[in-house]
């Protein structure tokens, strides 16, 4: 046995003798194995203990209290319905006015302006008229030869007959009594009196009239321009009737009770249109009507476009002209008074669905198409019936014969309602 034997077996003799010994060291052992599973029986023992002991909810033997919503009543009165929309105002007639004879101008009215006022047929410019007047006269001369021909072609006729019956051989033929001449003498008279009305009309011409009364938008030639057949010398509007646009839903159309294609007939003259626009900080407002409405629908916008027209929007009576251009509020008001039952404008859900509270505290839903929604309240032609209360507050999935506490609207909510001031109708 070497040297590093012996030293190995005494390092290891001590570390034995500290090992426990006999009943002790067993005892040590199942405790350090016992020890965490009676940790977790005691845990499990005392999550058991206490759900035996947890108090427990009492059962109620009672239905659960429905829940409570507001509700409001809703009247039934006398009504006018209005809608409001916008456009622009636009000339019903609009024309460039043009040249139909060659030559240089040579004077224009001093209503030859933009903004001037003109009258039908009066004189807006003048073409050189020289040669016009020139071939009037040659014209005339044409013609002062061809009667002079033709009387001198029916002298020789008659006498031609007069030789044809002395003869007595019955009834003469065409060449004999010069018919073909005499006939000739007539065409060439009838052209040469073509040709004086068109040397006139070319004459008359040269002074450019105005085809209608209304006002210069654009000027686009002036004194000393040359201007040819159908060369625009101006672009001007008629101020008789001003026309606006209007875009239309379907339930504009529904409220107002117009069709689409309408026309305005004497028997149905259209709505009533109010016209309003700030101007100067003031309000200015003309009166018109609703004439007509487009046979099709907007196929990217699906809305339909009515006309509003305004008579003599230029009139002194006015007090500020409406001018093309301008961009214009229209209320268009029904075509008579009827009766429709008013509710809040929060008693309609979702735009179709109107929550009726029956005698029985059970709600109702009916789905309805109003005659009419603006910012403070919802009127019906049908559907609501006066008198019913309506749900005006929010409630959660609400369903056929849910019953329901139902509170009224406070006093003081409906009076200040009653006392705001009228808002501008809105689009469904």
């Amino acid at each position: 046995m070497n040297k590093m034997d012996l030293n190995m077996m005494t390092q290891t003799a001590p570390d034995e003798d500290k090992k426990p010994k006999g009943l002790l060291g067993a005892i040590t052992r199942v405790v350090v194995f016992a020890a965490p599973i009676a940790v977790l029986v005691g845990v499990i023992a005392l999550v058991i203990l206490l759900g035996v002991l947890k108090p427990r909810a009492e059962e109620k033997a009672d239905d659960p209290h429905p829940p409570a919503v507001q509700v409001a009543v809703a009247h039934s009165r006398p009504t006018t319905l209005t809608l409001t929309s916008q456009g622009e105002a636009r000339p019903r007639v609009e024309a460039t006015l043009a040249a139909q004879v060659a030559g240089r101008m040579v004077w224009v009215s001093p209503k030859f302006v933009e903004g001037g006022a003109f009258t039908e047929g009066e004189v807006m410019a003048r073409i050189d008229a020289a040669d016009y007047q020139l071939a009037v006269v040659r014209s005339r001369s044409q013609v002062a030869q061809a009667q002079e021909a033709l009387a001198r072609e029916e002298a020789e006729a008659e006498l031609a007959r007069q030789d044809w019956q002395a003869l007595g051989r019955g009834d003469p033929p065409p060449l004999a009594v010069r018919e073909p001449q005499l006939a000739q003498a007539h065409a060439s008279l009838a052209a040469a009196e073509a040709g004086l009305r068109s040397a006139e009309l070319d004459l008359n011409r040269a002074s450019i009239r105005a085809p209608f009364t209304g006002r210069i938008r654009e000027r686009r030639a002036n004194v000393g321009d040359y201007v040819g057949p159908g060369s625009p010398v101006a672009v001007m509007f008629s101020t008789d009737t001003m026309e606006i646009r209007l875009p239309l839903t379907d339930a504009d159309l529904r409220s107002m009770r117009i069709p689409v294609g309408f026309t305005a007939s004497s028997s149905n003259p259209g709505p009533v249109a109010h016209i309003t626009n700030m101007m100067g900080g003031r309000l200015v407002t003309w009166d018109g009507r609703l004439v007509r409405t487009e046979a099709s629908v907007d196929a990217r916008t699906r809305l339909i476009y009515g006309t509003v027209e305004v008579r003599s929007p230029f009139a002194a009576t006015n007090t500020t002209p409406l001018a093309p251009g301008m961009f214009v509020n229209v209320r268009l008001e029904g075509s008579g008074s009827e009766t429709l039952v008013a509710a809040p404008r929060s008693a309609l859900k979702r735009n179709e669905f109107v929550y009726v509270v029956t005698t029985d505290n059970t709600i109702d839903v009916r789905q309805v198409t109003p005659a009419q929604t603006t910012a403070d309240e919802v009127l019906f032609r049908e559907g609501v019936a006066d008198g019913e209360r309506v749900i005006v507050s929010h409630i959660a999935s609400p369903h056929q014969g849910t019953r329901v506490t139902p509170i009224d609207r406070a006093p003081a909510q409906e009076t200040a309602d009653e006392s705001a001031e009228p808002q501008l109708d809105i689009r469904q």
